[in-house]
């Protein structure tokens, strides 16, 4: 396609604007596309090696849509990087709009539809990142009731843009990774390190692969996004750090990245086999505070119920943080607990 002087322009100002970098890359990206290709709603997102997103960045998009898409219609996208993985493998292009992945009467008859329609969106257009025939990002893009359709020209623009904008998340992604490795390595030399970053809204930021190969270990067909929820967000800490936990015998070091002179938290989550641990590893870095009431009310032989009572909370959620204990000593049972957790205060 011939584009005009002034698209040529428009062009190279983003790629002299944009560059690789360890923090905030998504939103320069999609601040300056915005700006310079009214594309003026985005949703930038990672996958890991088995398509899954993470990471997601909405830029300007209301927040019902949002929670309806985080929560309900994610995996429903028939855009979403496992849908498409086969056709982009399959095609050079990167840059695909949603009537060339679907045919109308499929898409009526989906999930999705649904969520377009109470959203009133009318068309959406994905920019896909591939290595080796694998989907490690991407950028989608939305148009709503009153707006014009994407053009074949938005289209062709994104295409030219493709192999600048992969080599700059790309390189950012290793920026980031290089960055959190050489933070934890000053305090600590571990090979095959897992890695985890957590931004200020705690929502994974970025994983390495060794991350996700570990988790699967520990959980098998659990995502590491799903092991962060229901196994970590507890323990990140407030102000003290690092924390240290152990869990099916692999040990995690939560530590707070706080920079000077700003408020925002930032966490990094370093995954590594039980035999490296440190010395330092006592009953108060291994449970939560919670778990430690519930501890001290196990020891005076309190029964669930009588420990729901006593800290107002429901028996469901004593059971919840038992069985975390139970985890992270590796026993099974009351007794087992309470002989294990003994040894390490008495150690």
């Amino acid at each position: 396609m011939d584009f005009s002087k002034n698209d040529y322009e428009k062009m190279m100002h983003f790629m002299n604007s944009t560059y690789p970098t360890s923090s905030n890359i998504s939103e320069t990206v999609q601040s300056f596309l915005s700006d310079l290709f009214q594309l003026h709603h985005s949703l930038f997102w990672l996958a890991d090696n088995h398509s899954n997103m993470y990471n997601l960045k909405f830029f300007n998009y209301d927040d019902k849509l949002i929670w309806d898409y985080t929560e309900t219609y994610k995996n429903q996208d028939i855009m979403h990087p496992k849908k498409q993985l086969n056709h982009i493998a399959n095609k050079r292009e990167s840059v695909l709009k949603i009537d060339e992945t679907t045919t109308f009467s499929s898409f009526v008859k989906s999930e999705y539809y649904h969520f377009f329609k109470r959203h009133q969106m009318i068309d959406q257009m994905v920019i896909y990142f591939t290595k080796n025939k694998s989907i490690y990002g991407g950028i989608g893009f939305s148009r709503f009731k009153g707006d014009k359709p994407f053009t074949h020209k938005d289209k062709q623009i994104l295409q030219a843009l493709s192999i600048h904008l992969q080599h700059v998340v790309k390189h950012s992604m290793v920026m980031k990774e290089y960055e959190a490795e050489n933070y934890f390595l000053k305090r600590m030399k571990s090979d095959e390190l897992g890695i985890i970053q957590v931004n200020e809204n705690q929502n994974i930021s970025f994983y390495n692969e060794v991350a996700q190969k570990i988790i699967e270990t520990i959980y098998p067909d659990t995502s590491v996004e799903e092991f962060f929820q229901t196994s970590l967000t507890s323990y990140l800490p407030e102000g003290e750090s690092p924390i240290h936990i152990s869990i099916n015998g692999w040990k995690m070091k939560i530590m707070l990245q706080k920079k000077r002179y700003s408020i925002s938290k930032n966490y990094s989550i370093y995954l590594y086999p039980q035999e490296k641990k440190d010395k330092n590893d006592d009953l108060r870095t291994l449970l939560s505070k919670r778990e430690l009431e519930i501890f001290d009310f196990v020891l005076k032989g309190y029964t669930n119920e009588q420990i729901a009572n006593e800290l107002w909370i429901s028996i469901n959620t004593v059971k919840k943080h038992l069985q975390n204990m139970y985890e992270k000593t590796e026993v099974s049972n009351r007794t087992s607990l309470i002989f294990k957790l003994k040894e390490l205060e008495n150690a």
